[in-house]
């Protein structure tokens, strides 16, 4: 049996949360975080309009080329320094990487 595949999100409580997914079970990241009660982001509804949803990738096991995250977007990020969450597909590309909620704490 395959093992399922895994995302971690650090809320801005610094709290790690390890959440199982299915490739495409959410349209996006910020969709899988408010579903699975880490935090609340996303004043806009992953418009990608209100900029609420920034993440940091902080690991990223599957990284093979150094300037390549090996994530598939919905639209290209401006800065690779922080990505929104309402842009990255929830999909086998993130499976194993860590991803940090950024606010203002």
């Amino acid at each position: 049996m395959k093992n399922p595949l895994q995302v971690t999100i650090i809320d801005s409580f610094k709290e790690v949360h390890k959440i199982n997914f299915k490739r495409y079970e959410y349209p996006n990241l910020m969709e899988l975080i408010i579903d699975n009660y880490c935090e609340e982001i996303g004043d806009c509804g992953g418009r990608g309009m209100c900029k609420t949803c920034f993440v940091k990738l902080v690991k990223n096991p599957n990284k093979e080329d150094k300037d390549s995250l090996k994530i598939n977007f919905t639209q290209d990020p401006n800065t690779m320094d922080y990505l929104l969450a309402c842009q990255i597909i929830v999909d086998d590309c993130i499976n194993e990487m860590t991803f940090k909620i950024l606010n203002d704490n």
